[in-house]
């Protein structure tokens, strides 16, 4: 096999081995293991005959927005969070109010905090650090209560699943300083990367697909029976009888291009086709690259310039076809070795011209 088949394969090997590396956290959330940690309807449903779990989640109620003025079209759910749990505490973190807990709980995070390119991302951000200092129930302001939230106050901390796969950040619960959302602080720095488009930069810095994957990064080898996050089920979210939220109209963050990439779900057969297209462009690509570089058309022209350019001469025994790399001496008195020589001194003379066996 020619030698820039090989290069090609080695290169090929490398390119697939950095992929799996910086993508296998995106592969592992194809395979949906929410069920295995799903809180179930006895959980969320006791019968009255049951014995009653402690309470383990704080009672209180954390939501963001950028000032105190709520839109008109969230206001109805927000006061049924408020008048549903009398007894809870009740924060709304505005800007700023989450910059000033940032600077004073956190300095260390506050020039992050401040970078962030998108308000979303700080509004992202504050919701885990609250959270994991203060624990309680994060809601966003477009998820209006249904019911009292006491069944979730029993488990150390829960997550909202998402369709197809994954988990979000709109519901969540946790005692403080929850080992996962410890984890979840850490990975923020390390995931602050501008990927251009703005939906995907805000879904992987801070949004719901960061989340899905430091919680499958904290699951890969284990939790202790204290540190456990419970999923709650779309169906214990909204839309059944026994729900605890009820969704407003309205996104508090999608612009355009997020609107333009949920509607390719409608599409799904037509992006599979244009997949198939373009790879096959790529392959096509390479294989003309190759056959290019085999019959000798640019390697070729490179490995004489480079010769050449070293003053290195190729052998002439008669044999046009002579291994490229065999060489002999410029000169009868040349001390220089045989298979690569260098030119004389001589040679750089332009008076000197004894080179006929070059």
């Amino acid at each position: 096999m020619k030698k820039e088949l090989w290069y090609m394969v080695y290169f090929h090997l490398v390119l697939l081995v950095f992929i799996v590396y910086t993508m296998f956290d995106l592969m592992a959330l194809t395979i949906d293991t929410t069920f295995k940690d799903a809180l179930t309807s006895t959980d969320l449903n006791p019968p009255s005959t049951a014995v009653q779990h402690a309470q383990l989640i704080p009672k209180i109620i954390h939501q963001t927005y950028k000032t105190e003025e709520i839109p008109e079209h969230w206001k109805d759910g927000q006061r049924k969070c408020i008048e549903l749990h009398p007894d809870y505490k009740y924060f709304l973190w505005t800007d700023q109010k989450s910059r000033q807990f940032i600077q004073e709980e956190y300095p260390w995070f506050l020039e992050t905090f401040d970078n962030y390119k998108y308000p979303i991302q700080r509004a992202d951000a504050i919701r885990y650090f609250v959270l994991s200092h203060f624990g309680g129930i994060y809601i966003d302001l477009d998820d209006g209560c249904e019911r009292r939230l006491d069944p979730l106050l029993t488990v150390p901390a829960f997550v909202r699943k998402t369709s197809p796969t994954g988990v979000s950040n709109d519901v969540m619960g946790s005692v403080p300083r929850h080992p996962f959302f410890l984890k979840v602080l850490e990975s923020l720095k390390r995931y602050d990367n501008n990927w251009v488009i703005p939906y995907l930069t805000i879904m992987l810095s801070t949004g719901p697909l960061f989340i899905s994957l430091i919680w499958k990064q904290y699951k890969r080898w284990g939790v202790p029976e204290n540190g456990v996050v419970r999923i709650l089920l779309p169906s214990d979210y909204k839309m059944h009888e026994t729900s605890f939220f009820a969704i407003s109209e309205g996104s508090s963050w999608h612009l355009g291009d997020a609107h333009f990439i949920k509607s390719l779900a409608d599409y799904i057969p037509l992006c599979v086709v244009v997949g198939f297209v373009i790879a096959f462009i790529i392959m096509y690509a390479e294989y003309r690259l190759l056959c290019w570089l085999i019959t000798g058309g640019a390697w070729s022209r490179f490995y004489n310039s480079v010769i050449y350019s070293l003053g290195l001469s190729r052998s002439r025994t008669g044999n046009e076809n002579v291994e490229l790399g065999q060489f002999r001496r410029l000169r009868k008195d040349s001390n220089l070795p045989t298979k690569i020589c260098i030119s004389d001194i001589e040679k750089q003379d332009p008076k000197f011209t004894d080179l006929s066996h070059c």
